[in-house]
C-alpha cells in the first residue's frame, strides 16, 4: 500500500465513523420526520381537500402546530436542521428534472417568450422595489419575488438558501403563495363565466398569473382543457426561468461577501446540479419511468424539508414580522396579475 492510499484511508475512517455515529444518534428522529412525509403525501389526496392543499404545504402546517404545542426537543433538533438545510438543497437540485428546455418550442412564437420573460422580470424588480418601500426584509421581499412571478413553493424552497431568510420568512413566504394563489382560483372560476374569455387567453393569464403549478392546473382546469393546455405550457415557460434567476441571485450574492469567502466557487453545488439535472432532462433521453421515480424522490424531500421548516416556525416570534409581509403579498398579487393581463393582451396580437 503506497503513502497516497493510506492517507486516504486515514481521513476517511474519522469521516465515516462520524457520518455513521451521527446516523445512530438521530435515528428516531429521521424515522419521526420521514413518517410525517408520508402522512402529509396521504393527507393532501383525500378528496375533501380537493387538491386545495400539496403535500409541501400540510407538512409545512403539520411542523409549525408540532413546535408550537412542544413536542420539539433536543431529541429531534439535528434532524430538522438536516431536513431544512441538506435534504432540501438535494431536491431542489432534482426540481432541475422536471424542466426540459424543449418546452419553450411549445409557445410558439418569439414574441410569446419575450413577453413571458419581461412579465416575470418586471414583476421580479417591482416586487422588490416595493419589499424596499415598504421596509419588509430583504430576504422575505427575496422570497415573495422568487414565489410568486415564477413558480411558487419550488422557488421559495430554491431561493431560501441563497436569501438568508429565516425559517418564520420562509414559512411566512409559502403562506403567502397558498393564500394568493387560492385566491386565484377563486377569481378565475368568477371571471369566466362572466366575461367569457376566449380559452387560450384565459389560460395565458392564468400560466402567468397563478403561483404554483398545482394551483395553475386548478384554476384552469375549471375553464376547460384548451385553457388547461396553454396554461400549463405557460407555467412550464416561467419554471424554465428558475435557473437563470438562480444563478443571477447566487452571483448577486457574491458581491456582498467577504475577500476570503470570495475563495471559494461563486455558484453554490445544489444550483449546478439544478442545471445539469434541466439540461439532462432536455436531451430527451431520460425515459418517463425515471423521471417519474425522480419526481416522487424530489416532492418527498421537498415535503420533508418543509416539515423541518415549519418545525423552525414559533408564532409568537411570527408577530415580530408585522402586517407589512401581507401588504407586501397583497401588492405582488396584483401586480403580477394586471401584468400578467397586459401581456395576455399583447400575446393576442401576435397570435
Amino acid at each position: 500500500m503506497n503513502y497516497s492510499s493510506k492517507t486516504s484511508q486515514k481521513f476517511e475512517r474519522p469521516f465515516l465513523h462520524h457520518q455513521w455515529a451521527w446516523l445512530k444518534e438521530n435515528i428516531y428522529g429521521l424515522l419521526f420526520i420521514i413518517g410525517i412525509s408520508f402522512l402529509a403525501r396521504q393527507l393532501a389526496q383525500l378528496e375533501l381537500l380537493n387538491g386545495a392543499l400539496s403535500a409541501a404545504v400540510i407538512a409545512l402546517l403539520i411542523g409549525i402546530v408540532f413546535v408550537n404545542t412542544g413536542f420539539t426537543g433536543t431529541w429531534i433538533k439535528p434532524s430538522l436542521d438536516f431536513s431544512s438545510n441538506q435534504l432540501l438543497k438535494i431536491g431542489i437540485s432534482l426540481l432541475g428534472f422536471r424542466l426540459a428546455f424543449s418546452e419553450i418550442s411549445k409557445i410558439g412564437s418569439l414574441a410569446g417568450i419575450l413577453i413571458i420573460i419581461c412579465v416575470v422580470a418586471i414583476s421580479f424588480s417591482l416586487i422588490i422595489w416595493i419589499g424596499k418601500k415598504i421596509s419588509v426584509s430583504q430576504p422575505l421581499t427575496l422570497l415573495v419575488a422568487a414565489g410568486f412571478p415564477i413558480c411558487g413553493i419550488s422557488a421559495i424552497a430554491a431561493v431560501k438558501p441563497l436569501s438568508g431568510a429565516d425559517d418564520k420568512e420562509t414559512g411566512y413566504a409559502v403562506g403567502l403563495v397558498t393564500i394568493f394563489g387560492s385566491i386565484s382560483i377563486l377569481l378565475f372560476s368568477i371571471l369566466q363565466p362572466v366575461f367569457d374569455f376566449e380559452m387560450n387567453t384565459l389560460g395565458w393569464w392564468i400560466g402567468l398569473s397563478v403561483h404554483d403549478t398545482s394551483q395553475v392546473v386548478a384554476a384552469a382546469s375549471t375553464a376547460g382543457e384548451s385553457a388547461l393546455d396553454a396554461a400549463v405550457v405557460v407555467k412550464i415557460c416561467r419554471i424554465l426561468l428558475l435557473a437563470p434567476m438562480l444563478l443571477l441571485i447566487s452571483l448577486n450574492s457574491k458581491k456582498t461577501i467577504t475577500k476570503d469567502q470570495r475563495k471559494t466557487f461563486p455558484i453554490p453545488i445544489f444550483i449546478l446540479g439544478f442545471i445539469a439535472a434541466a439540461a439532462l432532462s432536455s436531451t430527451e433521453v431520460l425515459t418517463d419511468g425515471f423521471l417519474d421515480t425522480i419526481g416522487e424522490i424530489r416532492n418527498f424531500l421537498i415535503t420533508a424539508a418543509m416539515f423541518g421548516l415549519g418545525a423552525g416556525i414559533r408564532l409568537n416570534s411570527i408577530k415580530g414580522l408585522g402586517i407589512k409581509p401581507l401588504l407586501l403579498g397583497s401588492l405582488s398579487w396584483v401586480t403580477l396579475l394586471v401584468l400578467a393581463g397586459f401581456g395576455t393582451l399583447i400575446e393576442i396580437q401576435f397570435d
